[in-house]
Formats: structure tokens, C-alpha cells, sequence
């Protein structure tokens, strides 16, 4: 019993989180052996006066480490600079990073919120 509870407690959150719905912008976030990629993306393409595709996330692809303190991810930049912090969470053996904001208004109403980062991404697209 003691060791199928130690299983449960080393459920992997390493992965590849995408918008867990249809998302026409947002961010993949991958996590792994303490490193992390933030990407973001979108559909939309700005041209500028030149005909020249706009690069509309600067600095993005993201680099850098992060630590788990509960439930709460800790990003830290290459350049050392504090990122957002994110909250990891677990329903229907599915694991979800949410934004602080998302995950307080989870721990306030019970709600999960309507587009979270889901590791695999949209179940509609596997």
C-alpha cells in the first residue's frame, strides 16, 4: 500500500503544456529536468510597412530553469530574472499549469478554468 502511494506521488508533470481547448494564440510551456522553453504563438500575422512579417513575441522562445515549491512552479529566466508564477494541478489523471490567476479563481469557486495549460495539449487534437 505504502509503495502504490509513493507511485501516486511521482506522477511526472515533465511535458509539453498547450491550451487545453481550441486557442488561435497562447503559450506551449515544456518543462524538463529543471529547464523550461515558454513559447508563445498565434495565428495572426502583422505585415509592417516594408511587406515584412512582424515578430509579434520578441525574446520568446523563453529559456531558462525552474523548481516546484507544492504545487507552485518557480520560473527563473536565463538572465535570472523571476517569471510568472504558475501552479500545477492534477483532475482525471490529466495535469494542468494554470496562471496564478487561473489558479486562484480555481481555489475560490471549484471551477477549473476554461483554457489551461494542459500537458499533451487539446485532447480534441491527439
Amino acid at each position: 500500500m505504502l509503495f502504490a502511494a509513493l507511485l501516486v506521488g511521482c506522477v511526472s508533470h515533465e511535458g509539453t503544456y498547450s491550451p487545453a481547448c481550441i486557442a488561435y494564440a497562447g503559450s506551449n510551456i515544456t518543462l524538463s529536468d529543471g529547464q523550461f522553453v515558454w513559447d508563445k504563438f498565434t495565428d495572426e500575422m502583422v505585415v509592417n510597412d516594408e511587406g515584412e512579417v512582424v515578430d509579434q513575441f520578441p525574446g520568446y522562445p523563453m529559456r531558462g530553469t525552474y523548481r516546484i515549491n507544492g504545487q507552485m512552479v518557480l520560473m527563473e529566466s536565463e538572465q535570472g530574472e523571476e517569471m510568472a508564477k504558475m501552479y500545477l494541478y492534477r483532475r482525471n489523471d490529466q495535469n494542468y499549469l494554470y496562471t496564478a490567476k487561473q489558479y486562484e479563481v480555481l481555489q475560490a469557486s471549484g471551477k477549473s478554468p476554461e483554457c489551461g495549460l494542459m500537458l499533451g495539449g487539446n485532447p480534441d487534437d491527439r
